[in-house]
């Protein structure tokens, strides 16, 4: 694990009420980010305070932060200025007058996708897709910074025996990866699996929670085989590097009979690598799409898509029963996020670095509070 800080392990409260912030006030790379100092906010009648422990950096923050995104069906436009940071995890710090759930001093981690619970995706069970609430970092302020309000709807109470840094790495990663594997794919014990961007935090947590499904073998691709021991430790079987020209034979040395494989959950997207998870495919496999990162426009075969009888899924977020599940499966020690680096909130730019040059595996978490908590 690394730790990095060029201003000190610690990031004090002035005593004037006033906090460290990351604010993003125009779309550009990462140096765009400004830390600065904020008032303190104080929680409306429906809201808690919470002093932010951990914070992580996701590939999600960085396309808000480049301009990528849009927003989904039903939301308001994405704003500016923002407060990055998806996943946050903390303790509360103060309550609003008609907040019944939380009391100052619980353990929380903040919802990644929050639902209202009361429009017509969420009584169909399907409140990843809510319409009627804002989504933090994106909507409203997220984790990259001392103190968050956020909605007693929009938290979990946390297991009190897991550390914040890992509170926060696993309801956007861990909870977007079990929608994948589970709603989605349907995988079931000993298909065969192909896992791709294996080595961010979706696809490590995509490797763990195949292994606990029971998949074999799980093969995942990554673009550096200097992650190999890494993704082997998170549970892959088989660890090969997607640049080489005979990947998808290599692939298919490993499934029976050298069919391919029964599921592909691809943390990439784009032409090049989705057109060749299709022919790593079995006839009647299935492949679940969450990212973009390599681009957002394909240009398929739709005749190997009718030949093969291939189901093409997409997945978006995570309901709240599944971010409740992966909570209950950390606390039972089922699975165990990978972290490979921490920063100070002040070194948010050399965070964001290490992320977009794919030097890590697993998880980037930053710790608001100085690099001695977690």
């Amino acid at each position: 694990m690394q730790n990095h800080s060029d201003h000190g392990d610690d990031l004090k409260l002035s005593s004037s009420c006033s906090m460290t912030a990351v604010r993003l006030y125009e779309f550009g790379g990462p140096e765009v980010l400004k830390v600065e100092r904020h008032p303190i906010p104080t929680p409306a009648k429906h809201q808690v305070l919470v002093r932010v422990r951990a914070t992580s950096v996701t590939g999600w923050d960085s396309l808000y932060r480049r301009g990528k995104l849009t927003a989904p069906p039903g939301r308001a436009a994405l704003p500016l200025p923002q407060q990055l940071g998806r996943e946050a995890a903390g303790e509360v710090e103060a309550v609003g007058k008609d907040v019944s759930m939380f009391s100052p001093a619980d353990r929380v981690v903040v919802m990644v996708s929050p639902a209202c619970g009361q429009c017509a995706y969420c009584r169909r069970g399907e409140d990843n897709l809510c319409r009627d609430i804002a989504l933090p970092a994106h909507q409203s302020f997220g984790g990259y910074a001392e103190y968050i309000v956020v909605s007693e709807h929009g938290l979990l109470k946390a297991p009190k025996h897991l550390e914040f840094e890992k509170l926060a790495c696993l309801l956007w990663s861990f909870g977007t990866a079990f929608h994948m594997v589970h709603n989605k794919a349907k995988l079931r014990p000993g298909e065969s699996v192909l896992i791709t961007g294996a080595s961010g935090g979706m696809g490590t947590a995509c490797i763990q929670l195949a292994k606990i499904n029971g998949a074999n073998p799980i093969i995942a691709l990554t673009g550096s085989m200097d992650k190999a021991d890494g993704l082997r430790s998170n549970g892959a079987d088989v660890v090969l590097n997607y640049r080489d020209p005979d990947v998808v034979e290599q692939i298919r040395e490993h499934t029976t009979n050298k069919h391919g494989v029964d599921v592909v959950l691809d943390n990439v997207g784009g032409d090049q690598g989705i057109g060749m998870a299709i022919q790593a495919c079995r006839t009647g496999a299935r492949l679940v799409l969450v990212a973009f990162i390599a681009g957002r426009e394909l240009n398929l075969d739709i005749f190997t898509l009718i030949i093969k009888e291939l189901s093409v899924l997409a997945a978006r977020g995570s309901t709240r029963r599944e971010q409740e599940t992966v909570l209950a499966l950390a606390a039972a020690g089922k699975i165990d996020p990978t972290v490979d680096a921490r920063f100070a909130l002040s070194d948010i730019r050399k965070a964001t670095d290490m992320l977009e040059n794919r030097e890590h595996t697993g998880k980037i978490v930053v710790l608001p509070g100085g690099l001695h908590g977690k």
